[in-house]
């Protein structure tokens, strides 16, 4: 059946709140996006049991319908999803709000805690540290099933106009300061040099107003978590 121009409004008016199983979203990028290739991968990613209708509400700007709840908080949850190296930011919109007004500068991330003390590996611990690489979300519990652990396991909220948290100093009272180190899984393009997702070492203001003499990288591919073995990628329908 052909829709009408204003198929979502009059679609949604009927369902009550229109924007209840809806998300907008931008792309971290500086390139131009290849809308219809973006469209079919989101699609393609998600595998959605129902559909998804994925509009345009400004230049970069895209409301993404879903037409089940399960299939909106499998994208929420199993997040961050990226188009051509670039990461989609997403935000839910409250029942009477303006989706081109809804802030779009937090992203959550699975991140892997290397080199912690063995009497270190706790959830209380992890929150402390959550909250210094980012927001504490969430402490995997599962992934202490194995006798060994080569890291922790958490989710936090990064700001993405903010550098990315590389590693910290801990200590305690009996025992000398060590360095534990993070790594970010399906983390995509960001900048070598001032680590934030915004942009790529090309597009990166600091760089180009400094030249390239004198450049310090301290941010690097060593950042990506590597693929967790034992995972599905799928999802059951």
């Amino acid at each position: 059946m052909r829709r009408t121009k204003n198929w979502f409004d009059e679609e949604v008016i009927k369902n009550g709140n229109k924007f209840e199983l809806c998300l907008v979203g931008r792309f971290l990028t500086e390139k131009n996006l290849n809308i219809p290739a973006m469209k079919s991968k989101m699609v393609d990613i998600w595998r959605s049991t129902t559909r998804i209708n994925i509009k345009i509400l400004s230049p970069g700007l895209f409301l993404f319908q879903f037409y089940h709840n399960d299939d909106m908080q499998w994208m929420v949850n199993n997040g961050p999803r990226s188009f051509d190296g670039a990461i989609l930011v997403t935000n839910t919109i409250p029942v009477g709000g303006n989706p081109t007004k809804i802030p779009l500068n937090e992203v959550d991330f699975w991140i892997q805690i290397y080199d912690l003390p063995s009497d270190f590996m706790s959830e209380s611990i992890d929150k402390q540290l959550g909250n210094f690489f980012g927001t504490f979300l969430m402490y995997d519990s599962n992934n202490n099933a194995s006798i060994w652990r080569e890291y922790m396991r958490i989710k936090v909220k990064v700001d993405v106009r903010s550098p990315l948290k590389r590693r910290k100093k801990i200590g305690s009272k009996n025992r000398k300061e060590c360095i534990v180190n993070c790594k970010y899984e399906k983390l995509a393009d960001f900048c070598f040099v001032c680590g934030v997702l915004s942009h790529t070492e090309r597009f990166c203001k600091k760089k180009i107003e400094g030249g390239t003499e004198g450049v310090t990288r301290k941010w690097g591919n060593w950042l990506r978590a590597p693929p967790r073995r034992g995972v599905a990628q799928g999802r059951s329908k």
